[in-house]
């Protein structure tokens, strides 16, 4: 007996169900399937049913043919401020990824860090979740599923809004590119999360092929382009995956895109101290950058590791910035959340999958 798997609606787009519903020999229309899905995504419902009108053989058909479970919360975990919170979310088949809740500059505002992947096979030397390689991709429908999650307790529990999502969390979302693009459209769909298109960025540790497919489709998302060494060999040990791609490849995408863009394109920049806050790197972004539109965002490294990197000093960090802000290029201070109760970005996961194999 052939019994197809459950259509997941979080997953999907309006269009995507009406097809797959008509696939299975269920009528849907275009309309019907935007109620469906303003339902379970847009309202938060825990009933798929459409408010207006609904037919009994549709309501009979979503009930046999779908799913909109969430993910399961094993953890939250709030800063001391109580503006960012941590998830730790497991999947039905037990798979762990994260989410953060992070607070704007405007009062009960939010932005979620949503992850792409179940760990990550870029191996970049300073980071929590590369320890532990890659076991899957995340679905489409499980990123969505951490959003809201997110989003519903921030309205229901703060009265917070959230406005906006980065892909930055565990994985590289460009080696789950079509996955992220899914997502992407489904946040900011108007039956979807209904957050604004330029509201929402991804971030790649700089894979030009798909750098190359984003600006090609000319995708409406904001794009931050993981740089932190313009230096070839210690860019290699860093970032090893995106390494191994000559960074003038690398500056040719980024220079296409900014053209496509019509914007500064954004370079993240991790620093760590002691490695990559010198002046061959200042010289480096002049040479390879100098006349590209940028902004660059100083990320601090995650304070506690077992790796030997370190947060650069404050007198270490002013003296970098003195000398990037002589190149004119805006510079963007981020900061990581959550670092004191080990849940900065990827440790959650990986305290949970070291303590259950070791």
């Amino acid at each position: 007996m052939n019994v197809e798997a459950p259509l997941f609606l979080l997953g999907l787009l309006p269009a995507d169900l009406a097809i797959a519903l008509e696939q299975r020999g269920i009528r849907c229309s275009p309309g019907e399937a935007r109620q469906v899905l303003s339902r379970v995504i847009s309202e938060g419902a825990s009933d798929p049913t459409p408010r207006r009108e609904p037919r009994r053989a549709l309501v009979e058909a979503l009930r046999r043919e779908t799913t909109w479970q969430r993910l399961e919360v094993l953890e939250r975990v709030p800063d001391e401020d109580g503006k960012s919170v941590r998830y730790l979310f497991r999947s039905p088949d037990g798979a762990l990824s994260e989410a953060v809740r992070i607070g704007l500059h405007k009062p009960d505002h939010y932005t979620v860090c949503l992850s792409s992947q179940v760990g990550c096979a870029m191996g970049c030397a300073f980071c929590a979740t590369g320890r532990l390689g890659l076991s899957r991709n995340l679905a489409p429908w499980e990123i969505v599923a951490a959003f809201l999650t997110v989003r519903d307790e921030a309205r229901d529990g703060v009265g917070g809004r959230v406005s906006g999502a980065v892909f930055m969390g565990q994985g590289e979302p460009f080696h789950n590119y079509d996955a992220v693009i899914q997502a992407a459209r489904i946040l900011s769909d108007p039956a979807g999360g209904r957050v604004a298109k330029e509201n929402i960025t991804i971030s790649t540790v700089g894979l030009v092929p798909q750098i190359r497919r984003f600006t090609k489709e000319r995708q409406p998302y904001k794009l931050i382009i993981s740089l932190t060494s313009t230096v070839a060999e210690r860019r290699q040990y860093l970032l090893p995956v995106a390494g191994r791609t000559d960074l003038a490849e690398l500056v040719a995408a980024i220079r296409d895109y900014s053209e496509v863009a019509q914007d500064r394109t954004t370079v993240a920049w991790v620093v760590l101290g002691g490695v990559n806050t010198g002046e061959d790197e200042v010289e480096g972004l002049r040479t390879l950058l100098g006349e590209l539109p940028l902004r660059v965002n100083l990320i601090d490294v995650n304070e506690a590791r077992p790796d030997g990197f370190r947060r650069a000093s404050v007198t270490e960090l002013k003296s970098f910035m003195d000398r990037l802000q002589v190149l004119g290029v805006p510079l963007v201070r981020r900061y990581s959340v959550g670092q004191d109760q080990n849940s900065a970005c990827g440790m959650l996961a990986a305290c949970r999958t070291l303590s259950s194999t070791g």
